[in-house]
């Protein structure tokens, strides 16, 4: 039974903080604030004094005007769930549709990624195309079923990256990777290696999941990622066997944050260091 009154608005107005209220078929509320959804470590604890004084102020305000069920504050709520109320629960009211829009869009794009991760690679798909070349060593049947599991082995390990968004990130990157590298070179179609098309798009959707105010911070890194990539791309399609195809996956996972938050793009030549170290860690056959 939807509980929601117009005086509930009336409170809602005198909460700067709040952007959107999503009511449930049970009656609760969720409450979309202003604030991030996906705080950076070194601004949890301001996060967490933020959030919790906007929801503090918010809920007593509807109490006092006579709300009784319980709350959800979707920035303390899982991305995954939390795009799903977004999504299905009616908005009973709206201060800011920009910021909600923005909030919503991020939410879905870390639920996407979530969810390759739980749907696990993809390397083989019913129907393929005529190959155009024989494919790769790690194509083979045993080795596509042994990748598949050492990759859902390694789940643990990509979803403890920290932060929320370089995880994000790290799951973009091997969702790209599989199905625009390893599922093509599956199929006999070798992948594009030039940055001006294939890996460009890479490039484009890692930017894509970095809020507006952190793609200077961000940028490095996904450059490397990319470079990192793109060189391991380079290496002879005989020499695609599954240490490479791990070690392709492992290339986000393995570049670390840039240290400084803001930080000014890196120069050129640490830039290129860092791809030379992760080619010297490169398997080999």
């Amino acid at each position: 039974m939807l509980m929601w009154l117009d005086h509930y608005s009336s409170a809602c107005r005198e909460c700067p903080d709040l952007v959107a209220v999503y009511e449930a078929s049970d009656g609760r509320l969720a409450l979309l604030l202003r604030q991030t959804l996906v705080p950076l470590p070194e601004e949890s604890p301001a996060f967490r004094r933020a959030t919790r004084s906007a929801a503090r102020i918010i809920v007593d305000k509807l109490r006092a005007a006579g709300f009784r069920r319980g709350f959800i504050v979707l920035q303390w709520h899982p991305l995954g769930p939390g795009a799903d109320i977004m999504r299905t629960w009616p908005c009973r009211y709206e201060a800011d549709p920009a910021r909600r829009a923005q909030l919503t869009a991020v939410a879905e794009r870390y639920a996407a990624d979530e969810c390759f991760l739980a749907s696990r690679v993809q390397l083989e798909r019913g129907a393929k195309p005529k190959a155009a070349t024989a494919p790769p060593p790690f194509a083979l049947s045993g080795e596509l079923h042994e990748l598949q599991s050492w990759y859902d082995a390694m789940a643990p390990s990509w979803l403890s990256v920290e932060p929320l968004l370089r995880r994000a990130l790290v799951l973009r990157a091997h969702r790209w990777t599989a199905e625009h590298i390893l599922i093509a070179a599956a199929e006999g179609r070798a992948p594009t290696l030039e940055r001006g098309d294939g890996l460009a798009g890479l490039e484009s959707a890692l930017m894509g999941l970095a809020p507006p105010d952190d793609e200077t911070f961000w940028r490095p890194w996904i450059r490397l990622v990319v470079n990192d990539l793109e060189r391991a791309l380079r290496r002879p399609i005989g020499d695609w066997n599954q240490a490479w195809a791990r070690w392709l996956l492992l290339i986000p996972y393995s570049v670390p944050m840039p240290r400084e938050r803001l930080a000014p793009a890196w120069p050129l030549v640490p830039h290129l260091a860092v791809g030379d170290r992760a080619l010297r860690r490169a398997p080999h056959g």
